[in-house]
Parts: C-alpha cells; structure tokens; sequence
C-alpha cells in the first residue's frame, strides 16, 4: 500500500513538470483581484443611492413637501453598506444638485428639494485613485496618459453592463468623461469636477494626483 503511496506521488510530480502551464494564468488570477477591489467602489455607489432613496419621500418628509434629508457634499454610507462590507476610505461618494443647465452646484437645505415649477439635477458620484498595480502609464509626444489597465478594464466588463456609466475619467478639451471598457464616454457636468467651495477631495483633486481616478456616476 505504501508503495503505491509514493508510486502515485511520483507520477503527480512529473505530472506537474509536464504539463504545459496556462497561457491566461495570469490573467484568470490579476482580473477577480480587480474586480474586488474595484467591487469597493461599486458598493458605495450602490449605498449612495439607498441612502438617497431613504432620505426622500416617501421614506421622508411628506408627499405634499417633497423634502429631501440631505443637500450637495460628501456623504456618509457607512450605514448603508452590506453586511460584511467596510466603508473604504480610497473612494469618496457624493451628492450634487444642481440647476436645469447644470451649471451651478445648489447647497442649502432645500437644495436638493424638486418642485413643479423649479426643475433641478440631482447627480450621486463615488470616485477615488486608479489603484497602483492596475495603472497603465502611456507617453506619446511627450503628453503622458494614465489608463486602467487591461485586467482592470476586464474587471469592469465583467461587473457592470454597458449603460453603466462607470469608468475612468478623461479630458478632452474642455469637457471631462467618465469612459467605460467599450470606450463609450459619458460627460461629467464641469461644476461637479471643479468641485467649487464644498471643501472635500474632489474628482479635480483626484485627477491633479493622479492624472485619471475611477468614477460611478449616477442621475437619480
């Protein structure tokens, strides 16, 4: 019995030295990594907006006030994740309202308040730095970009469909986007990226240390 102990043990080791090693290894490791990591972000987005859904009618307030429990600024989700789950300080969630053109972030108390005759754009975005080992440094003509990199991207397809407006944020010109893995580009409204007077790390800041961040942008 012994004999065939040591018989089969042999033949596992040659086995292992034989077989030829898979081509995606490395990627069938590196993408799941990703995308847990990338899952903390998604899970504060995901909090933010049932923390928006819980601070308006019909949770709050009255159906003829139509008030809101909260205004423009970082919030806090802590109390709104899943079981299990720990509010990572690397992403930051916000609320922005904003006026019909969006050209304007309201604050105040009833800044987020919707009524008939005043019309307002009511944004949740969580962001925060591409994380280290999946950013991708390109140099052409000596302008260099910061991309996710492959396996992140695969990571965000596997996650998140392809109306989702998550991704990494650019600039092109004037105008800055939120890019998701097929390259479609979803435009960020310019006060909520110069991030004006709300005093927190905003998607500006973000962008100046790193150069892009990751970004989940919702209209509620």
């Amino acid at each position: 019995m012994y004999l065939w102990v040591v018989l089969t043990t042999f033949l596992a080791m040659i086995a292992a030295y034989l077989l030829p090693i898979r081509a995606d290894t490395q990627k069938a490791v590196n993408v799941p990594v990703a995308q847990a990591k990338m899952m903390q972000m998604a899970v504060k987005q995901k909090a933010g907006i049932l923390f928006m859904k819980e601070n308006a009618y019909p949770y709050y307030s009255t159906e003829e006030e139509r008030k809101v429990n909260y205004s423009s600024g970082e919030i806090d989700v802590t109390d709104y994740l899943p079981p299990g789950f720990i509010n990572s300080e690397d992403y930051i969630t916000a609320v922005y309202c904003m006026d019909e053109d969006m050209t304007q972030i309201l604050t105040g108390e009833d800044a987020c308040r919707k009524t008939d005759d005043e019309k307002k754009m009511r944004m949740l975005i969580t962001y925060g730095a591409i994380p280290e080992k999946w950013v991708t440094i390109s140099e052409t003509d000596g302008n260099y970009s910061v991309r996710p990199s492959a396996d992140m991207m695969e990571a965000l397809r596997q996650q998140f469909g392809t109306k989702e407006m998550v991704g990494y944020v650019v600039q092109e010109g004037s105008g800055f986007f939120v890019v998701n893995y097929e390259g479609t580009k979803f435009e960020i409204p310019r006060p909520v990226v110069e991030n004006t007077g709300m005093g927190y790390y905003g998607i500006v800041d973000c962008l100046n240390d790193y150069g892009s961040c990751l970004a989940y942008m919702s209209w509620r």
